[in-house]
């Protein structure tokens, strides 16, 4: 059928001994073992809190490099869209696994596809606070600190950054679902007429979507991950071809 491609997003995992830590490592480990090694794609918030390539998270989540460096072994291509809570990761995911890294929005050939890929978290233009935070954040001045002050300290800055976020985001989702699924919608309309694609794939906002745009002047398909913290059981998406199916994984 054609050379798989699997894409995941907004884990927000803590640590390895975790439910979806364990479903993490479990996938991981049966990508290692297919005939063909496919691609990979990270679309943001996989963790709860990374930074860097400090340490302490690196010890944190270790049990996850060995599928990870055996499947960039075997050929597999590896990519990581940046989130919001997983930022500045050239250091040790590019440098020592061999991931891609992107911070915007990339597009993409993939199967029978043409795809644009991201994280999401630009959906909303409303959100100003936050994207004042992104802007300050990943600005050039303030980037070298990110690498240059130990790992304790921004484990204790995102753990406090995560906790809030967390609740004002889950309060705010389970006010305003369908606002949001309109929103991924109007979102995917918008950039499509900067730059057509057939299929637009998409994490950040924990609602799970996948339909077919038909307003555009050719039918779209809009794929927003959502979050394995809604999931039971978790799913991963998979394009083989011209094929686009969710996984289960139990």
């Amino acid at each position: 059928m054609g050379h798989k491609a699997y894409f995941i997003s907004d884990i927000h995992l803590e640590n390895m001994q975790e439910r979806n830590g364990q479903i993490l490592l479990r996938f991981l480990h049966s990508l290692t073992a297919e005939k063909e090694a496919p691609d990979l794609f990270f679309l943001g918030d996989i963790f709860d809190f990374w930074l860097s390539g400090h340490e302490v998270f690196i010890r944190k989540f270790e049990p996850l490099w060995e599928p990870l460096l055996l499947l960039k072994a075997r050929g597999s291509r590896l990519v990581y869209f940046e989130g919001n809570h997983d930022l500045h990761l050239h250091p040790f995911w590019e440098k020592k696994l061999g991931f891609e890294i992107y911070e915007e929005a990339q597009y993409m050939k993939i199967g029978d596809y043409a795809v644009r890929l991201e994280h999401g978290d630009l959906m909303n233009p409303q959100d100003i606070d936050y994207l004042r935070w992104r802007a300050f954040s990943r600005h050039a001045i303030i980037e070298p600190w990110t690498h240059i002050l130990p790992g304790f300290f921004w484990q204790w800055v995102g753990n406090k950054l995560s906790q809030k976020s967390r609740k004002k985001s889950r309060t705010y989702r389970s006010r305003n679902e369908e606002a949001i699924r309109e929103m991924i919608r109007v979102h995917a309309q918008n950039v499509y007429q900067k730059e057509p694609f057939d299929l637009i794939i998409s994490g950040h906002m924990h609602v799970k979507l996948d339909e077919t745009l038909t307003n555009l002047d050719r039918p779209v398909r809009n794929i927003n991950l959502g979050s394995w913290l809604e999931q039971d059981p978790p799913k991963a998406l998979k394009i083989e071809g011209s094929d686009i199916s969710w996984i289960e994984l139990k």
